[in-house]
Protein backbone atom coordinates (compact mmCIF):
# COMPACT_ATOMS: atom_id res chain seq x y z
CA UNK A 1 0.00 0.00 0.00
CA UNK A 2 1.33 3.74 -0.87
CA UNK A 3 2.62 6.01 2.12
CA UNK A 4 0.24 8.45 2.76
CA UNK A 5 1.12 12.09 1.80
CA UNK A 6 2.69 13.68 4.44
CA UNK A 7 0.36 16.32 7.02
CA UNK A 8 3.40 19.00 6.02
CA UNK A 9 5.90 17.60 3.87
CA UNK A 10 9.23 18.85 4.37
CA UNK A 11 10.43 18.20 0.55
CA UNK A 12 8.42 17.84 -3.13
CA UNK A 13 10.29 16.09 -5.65
CA UNK A 14 9.31 16.16 -9.12
CA UNK A 15 10.06 14.13 -12.59
CA UNK A 16 10.57 16.51 -15.25
CA UNK A 17 10.00 15.38 -18.56
CA UNK A 18 6.45 14.21 -19.11
CA UNK A 19 5.29 16.11 -15.79
CA UNK A 20 6.66 19.66 -16.05
CA UNK A 21 7.97 19.70 -19.63
CA UNK A 22 6.25 18.65 -22.65
CA UNK A 23 9.38 16.89 -24.37
CA UNK A 24 6.71 14.14 -26.47
CA UNK A 25 5.72 17.02 -28.32
CA UNK A 26 8.41 18.56 -29.19
CA UNK A 27 10.26 15.33 -29.85
CA UNK A 28 7.54 13.75 -31.91
CA UNK A 29 7.93 17.19 -34.25
CA UNK A 30 11.23 16.76 -34.70
CA UNK A 31 10.57 13.16 -35.49
CA UNK A 32 8.52 13.82 -38.00
CA UNK A 33 10.64 16.45 -39.81
CA UNK A 34 13.57 13.83 -39.76
CA UNK A 35 11.81 10.99 -41.35
CA UNK A 36 10.35 13.00 -44.06
CA UNK A 37 13.65 14.42 -44.83
CA UNK A 38 14.29 10.62 -45.04
CA UNK A 39 11.16 9.98 -47.25
CA UNK A 40 10.37 7.51 -44.76
CA UNK A 41 6.43 7.24 -45.11
CA UNK A 42 5.40 6.23 -41.13
CA UNK A 43 2.85 7.35 -38.70
CA UNK A 44 5.04 9.34 -36.17
CA UNK A 45 3.10 8.74 -33.10
CA UNK A 46 3.62 4.46 -33.94
CA UNK A 47 7.21 5.18 -34.44
CA UNK A 48 7.64 7.28 -31.48
CA UNK A 49 6.02 4.70 -29.16
CA UNK A 50 8.03 1.63 -30.41
CA UNK A 51 11.35 4.01 -29.87
CA UNK A 52 10.26 4.85 -26.54
CA UNK A 53 9.03 1.18 -25.23
CA UNK A 54 11.11 -0.81 -27.18
CA UNK A 55 14.48 0.93 -26.91
CA UNK A 56 14.80 4.14 -24.75
CA UNK A 57 12.78 2.58 -21.52
CA UNK A 58 14.77 -0.20 -21.58
CA UNK A 59 17.86 1.09 -21.99
CA UNK A 60 17.51 3.22 -18.96
CA UNK A 61 17.61 -0.08 -17.03
CA UNK A 62 20.82 -1.15 -18.71
CA UNK A 63 24.55 0.22 -18.78
CA UNK A 64 25.25 3.68 -18.48
CA UNK A 65 25.47 6.10 -21.14
CA UNK A 66 25.02 9.49 -20.98
CA UNK A 67 21.90 10.63 -21.62
CA UNK A 68 22.57 12.22 -25.10
CA UNK A 69 24.81 9.36 -26.16
CA UNK A 70 21.37 7.29 -25.16
CA UNK A 71 18.95 9.47 -27.10
CA UNK A 72 20.87 9.08 -30.22
CA UNK A 73 21.91 5.38 -29.78
CA UNK A 74 18.15 4.26 -29.10
CA UNK A 75 16.94 6.16 -31.94
CA UNK A 76 19.36 5.16 -34.55
CA UNK A 77 18.09 1.53 -33.80
CA UNK A 78 14.70 1.72 -33.58
CA UNK A 79 15.19 3.50 -37.28
CA UNK A 80 17.22 0.59 -38.78
CA UNK A 81 14.30 -1.60 -37.73
CA UNK A 82 12.30 0.22 -39.88
CA UNK A 83 14.77 0.41 -42.22
CA UNK A 84 15.58 3.73 -41.99
CA UNK A 85 19.51 4.00 -41.74
CA UNK A 86 21.13 7.04 -39.50
CA UNK A 87 23.78 7.64 -38.26
CA UNK A 88 24.08 8.26 -34.36
CA UNK A 89 25.53 11.47 -35.05
CA UNK A 90 22.83 12.79 -37.39
CA UNK A 91 20.68 12.52 -34.10
CA UNK A 92 22.89 14.59 -32.43
CA UNK A 93 20.02 17.38 -31.81
CA UNK A 94 17.90 15.45 -30.18
CA UNK A 95 19.23 16.09 -26.56
CA UNK A 96 18.62 19.77 -27.99
CA UNK A 97 15.20 19.10 -28.61
CA UNK A 98 14.52 17.77 -24.90
CA UNK A 99 15.96 20.94 -23.56
CA UNK A 100 14.18 23.31 -25.79
CA UNK A 101 11.02 21.89 -24.76
CA UNK A 102 8.48 24.31 -23.18
CA UNK A 103 6.45 23.73 -19.79
CA UNK A 104 3.14 22.51 -19.80
CA UNK A 105 0.83 25.42 -19.42
CA UNK A 106 0.08 24.32 -15.57
CA UNK A 107 3.85 23.96 -14.27
CA UNK A 108 5.42 27.67 -13.80
CA UNK A 109 2.58 28.98 -11.93
CA UNK A 110 2.11 25.82 -9.48
CA UNK A 111 6.22 25.46 -9.03
CA UNK A 112 6.05 28.73 -8.21
CA UNK A 113 3.26 28.37 -5.53
CA UNK A 114 4.81 25.54 -3.89
CA UNK A 115 8.00 26.73 -3.90
CA UNK A 116 7.02 29.27 -1.05
CA UNK A 117 5.96 26.63 1.10
CA UNK A 118 8.76 24.16 1.14
CA UNK A 119 12.36 22.97 -0.90
CA UNK A 120 11.55 21.29 -4.19
CA UNK A 121 13.59 19.02 -6.54
CA UNK A 122 13.70 17.36 -9.81
CA UNK A 123 15.38 13.74 -10.02
CA UNK A 124 15.84 13.40 -13.35
CA UNK A 125 16.26 10.74 -16.32
CA UNK A 126 18.58 13.08 -17.95
CA UNK A 127 21.83 15.28 -18.07
CA UNK A 128 23.16 18.39 -16.46
CA UNK A 129 23.31 21.01 -19.44
CA UNK A 130 19.36 19.09 -20.72
CA UNK A 131 18.04 20.05 -17.19
CA UNK A 132 19.56 23.34 -16.78
CA UNK A 133 17.96 24.59 -19.89
CA UNK A 134 14.59 23.58 -18.82
CA UNK A 135 14.68 24.65 -14.56
CA UNK A 136 15.73 28.04 -16.67
CA UNK A 137 12.45 28.14 -18.32
CA UNK A 138 10.24 26.63 -15.28
CA UNK A 139 11.15 29.71 -13.14
CA UNK A 140 14.53 27.97 -11.27
CA UNK A 141 12.15 26.80 -8.41
CA UNK A 142 14.13 23.73 -7.75
CA UNK A 143 16.62 23.89 -4.46
CA UNK A 144 17.98 20.36 -5.04
CA UNK A 145 18.33 19.22 -8.88
CA UNK A 146 20.20 16.15 -9.57
CA UNK A 147 20.14 13.92 -13.17
CA UNK A 148 21.77 10.27 -14.02
CA UNK A 149 24.49 11.77 -14.81
CA UNK A 150 25.96 12.27 -11.28
CA UNK A 151 24.69 8.71 -9.50
CA UNK A 152 25.81 7.00 -12.91
CA UNK A 153 22.30 5.78 -13.13
CA UNK A 154 18.54 6.31 -14.27
CA UNK A 155 14.71 6.00 -12.57
CA UNK A 156 13.90 2.94 -11.33
CA UNK A 157 17.06 2.72 -9.96
CA UNK A 158 16.97 3.94 -6.25
CA UNK A 159 20.20 6.15 -6.91
CA UNK A 160 18.56 9.17 -7.89
CA UNK A 161 15.71 8.64 -4.78
CA UNK A 162 18.17 7.81 -2.19
CA UNK A 163 20.97 10.89 -3.38
CA UNK A 164 17.76 13.36 -2.70
CA UNK A 165 16.62 12.45 -0.20
CA UNK A 166 20.05 12.24 1.87
CA UNK A 167 21.15 15.75 0.73
CA UNK A 168 17.83 17.44 1.94
CA UNK A 169 18.20 15.01 4.79
CA UNK A 170 14.57 14.01 4.75
CA UNK A 171 13.06 10.23 5.82
CA UNK A 172 10.56 8.71 2.65
CA UNK A 173 7.72 9.15 4.27
CA UNK A 174 8.32 13.32 5.30
CA UNK A 175 8.90 13.63 1.58
CA UNK A 176 6.43 13.61 -1.37
CA UNK A 177 7.26 12.48 -5.28
CA UNK A 178 5.67 13.55 -7.99
CA UNK A 179 5.43 12.38 -11.62
CA UNK A 180 3.70 10.79 -14.51
CA UNK A 181 6.29 8.02 -15.47
CA UNK A 182 4.45 4.60 -13.98
CA UNK A 183 7.50 2.71 -15.76
CA UNK A 184 10.46 4.34 -13.88
CA UNK A 185 9.27 6.63 -11.04
CA UNK A 186 6.34 4.49 -9.37
CA UNK A 187 7.88 1.15 -9.40
CA UNK A 188 10.86 3.17 -7.46
CA UNK A 189 8.69 5.65 -5.15
CA UNK A 190 6.35 3.52 -3.86
CA UNK A 191 8.13 0.58 -2.78
CA UNK A 192 10.55 2.74 -0.92
CA UNK A 193 7.72 4.33 1.42
CA UNK A 194 7.87 7.74 -0.41
CA UNK A 195 4.11 9.26 -1.00
CA UNK A 196 3.52 9.38 -4.71
CA UNK A 197 1.32 11.88 -6.88
CA UNK A 198 0.86 10.11 -10.09
CA UNK A 199 0.03 13.13 -12.69
CA UNK A 200 -1.58 11.37 -15.18
CA UNK A 201 -1.84 13.43 -18.30
CA UNK A 202 -2.30 11.16 -20.92
CA UNK A 203 -5.41 9.45 -19.16
CA UNK A 204 -2.92 5.93 -19.21
CA UNK A 205 -4.60 2.72 -17.64
CA UNK A 206 -1.95 1.79 -14.85
CA UNK A 207 -0.14 -1.57 -15.80
CA UNK A 208 -1.24 -4.97 -13.25
CA UNK A 209 2.47 -4.96 -12.08
CA UNK A 210 3.03 -0.66 -11.67
CA UNK A 211 2.39 -0.04 -8.05
CA UNK A 212 -0.42 1.98 -6.99
CA UNK A 213 0.36 5.88 -6.06
CA UNK A 214 -0.96 7.59 -3.03
CA UNK A 215 -2.73 9.72 -5.24
CA UNK A 216 -3.52 10.60 -9.08
CA UNK A 217 -4.35 13.86 -10.78
CA UNK A 218 -4.94 14.28 -14.72
CA UNK A 219 -2.63 17.82 -14.10
CA UNK A 220 -0.93 19.97 -11.62
CA UNK A 221 -3.03 22.25 -10.96
CA UNK A 222 -5.01 20.63 -7.88
CA UNK A 223 -1.30 19.28 -6.68
CA UNK A 224 -1.09 22.79 -3.93
CA UNK A 225 -4.49 21.47 -2.48
CA UNK A 226 -4.32 18.10 -2.78
CA UNK A 227 -1.05 18.40 -0.17
CA UNK A 228 -2.60 21.23 2.15
CA UNK A 229 -1.27 24.82 0.89
CA UNK A 230 -3.63 27.49 0.41
CA UNK A 231 -2.99 29.51 -2.78
CA UNK A 232 -1.67 32.91 -1.64
CA UNK A 233 -3.66 36.26 -2.49
CA UNK A 234 -3.30 37.05 -6.43
CA UNK A 235 -1.94 33.80 -7.51
CA UNK A 236 -3.89 32.17 -10.21
CA UNK A 237 -3.02 28.34 -11.01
Amino acid sequence: MAAPLPVTPRLITFDTYGTLIDWDSGLRAYIGKFLAAKGARLDVRTFYERWYYGHALPAVSGPFKIYRRLLEHTMAAALAEVGVPADPKELSALGDVMAEAEPFADAVAVLNELRHHVPLATISNSQRDIIQSSAKKLGDPFTYVFTGEVVEAYKPDPALFELVLDRAGVQPHEAVHVAQSQYVDLPRSVPMGIPTVWINRQGQQREPETPAPTAELPDLRGLPSLLGYPHRNGSQL
